[in-house]
């Protein structure tokens, strides 16, 4: 079974209002997000909440289908690590998780189906990238990333507001990378507008770490 864990615990800080609740495309930023990931090859959805959840809950038009399923996080403030966790534990009978963001409702099925390719193809880790020629190795990370069953002990493993990049970056060698699209996170106002017009986002992601096998 192939997992989803969306992360939707966080308190929209920078925003001044929560993000997943905004207007977008007919529903909201959560909704649509989690219509595009149940488009996708996953046989589980774990929505992560925490910060205003019953709100959420409420008022984020969340899509009926039987493999969605929230997970409550009391110790969202902790930062995103224990939200990692409560989802991987929701999850720990799957072959793979994929972690996705739930401010990114531009994601796109088709990635996530690449991610899941290259994961049956005998990939532990798979992870989107996609060309920056101002990054370090001309490339960034983006999401979602795919993490297979062997990994989900260093995602519990995980502490404060660490994110999975941690794991990321330590199985960097083994990572199969697949064509993957910036995203854009809905962190301010600004980004919030640029999302609705359609611009489209440049220079988002991490930047990937050194690979010596090219070296």
């Amino acid at each position: 079974m192939i997992a989803a864990i969306v992360l939707a615990a966080g308190a929209s800080r920078r925003l001044g209002r929560n993000k997943l609740l905004l207007p977008f495309r007919g529903g909201t930023v959560l909704s649509v997000t989690i219509a595009r990931v149940l488009d996708s090859p996953v046989e589980r959805v774990v929505l992560v909440l925490g910060h205003e959840r019953e709100l959420v809950r409420a008022r984020a038009g969340l899509p009926e289908d039987a493999r969605l399923s929230t997970v409550d996080n009391p110790d969202w403030e902790s930062g995103m690590a224990s939200s990692l966790r409560a989802g991987a534990l929701a999850c720990r009978d799957a072959e793979a998780v994929i972690v996705a963001l739930g401010d990114q409702p531009g994601i796109e099925p088709a990635v996530i189906t690449r991610l899941v390719e290259a994961h049956a193809a005998g990939a532990r880790l798979s992870v989107p990238v996609h060309a920056d020629p101002q990054a370090r190795e001309g490339e960034r990370i983006g999401h979602p990333v795919l993490f297979a069953r062997p990994l989900l002990a260093e995602l519990l493993a995980l502490e404060g507001d660490a994110g999975a990049r941690q794991v990321v970056e330590r199985h960097w060698s083994e990572v199969a990378r697949v064509e993957g699209t910036p995203l854009r996170d809905v962190d301010t106002e600004a980004d919030y507008a640029a999302l609705v017009a359609g611009t489209p986002a440049t220079n988002e992601g991490l930047e990937t770490p050194p690979d010596r096998r090219r070296r």
